[in-house]
């Protein structure tokens, strides 16, 4: 016959449970793994230079970006103000550069792991992924157009963004992460491929 609890301890597991989810989240989010540490930041990198773009004005040829309507979806304000009537800097241009601050911190600390941020640094400079483009044993096509389908994804956001000044496009966002997308998804088929193997 199982035994009941009674409503004390089912309160206090029920509170232990939730307490320990909460604490898991919270180290999901500030240790997190190598993949989700590697969205961090290169999201923070995105985030840090369309921020500075936006600073400068050279974001969008008409518009200033509010960091703070968008991210709120406009409860706050509105969105996208006038460029040349919009404030220059606004306490949500630094919310959001802190916050990609954290991610790219966050992001190199838990990918260096425990090597320091320099060597870690000094590896991704000495890394030998464009070897990727030409030929690769281990991977086989799935990796050569998977690495190529990423180059080209990074080539025609930054191409547009600069000829057209179009950084905040969503047609842009949508075709550039497309092809990322069906780069990313190769690469990891030639990994499951190669543990086939």
């Amino acid at each position: 016959m199982p035994r009941l609890l009674t409503a004390s301890k089912l309160e206090r597991r029920m509170s232990t449970d939730s307490e320990n989810a909460e604490n898991n989240m919270l180290s999901i989010l500030t240790m997190p793994s190598r993949t989700l540490a590697n969205w961090y930041f290169w999201l923070g990198c995105l985030g840090l230079m369309l921020a500075i773009l936006n600073l400068i004005g050279q974001i969008h040829p008409n518009y200033h970006v509010s960091w703070g309507g968008l991210l709120t979806f406009e409860m706050t304000n509105a969105a996208f103000g006038d460029k040349d009537t919009a404030a220059a800097f606004a306490v949500g241009d630094a919310v959001f550069m802190f916050g990609c601050l954290f991610f790219i911190t966050t992001g190199a600390r838990s990918l260096a792991g425990d090597d320091s941020i320099d060597e870690w640094l000094l590896s991704m400079v000495k890394s030998d992924w464009y070897n990727d483009l030409i030929e690769s044993e281990e991977g086989g096509w799935s990796l050569i157009l998977g690495t190529w389908a990423i180059l080209a994804s990074l080539a025609f956001y930054f191409y547009w963004g600069i000829i057209h000044m179009a950084w905040i496009d969503p047609g842009v966002y949508s075709i550039a992460i497309s092809v990322m997308a069906v780069g990313l998804i190769l690469r990891m088929l030639s990994t499951i491929e190669n543990d086939e193997d």
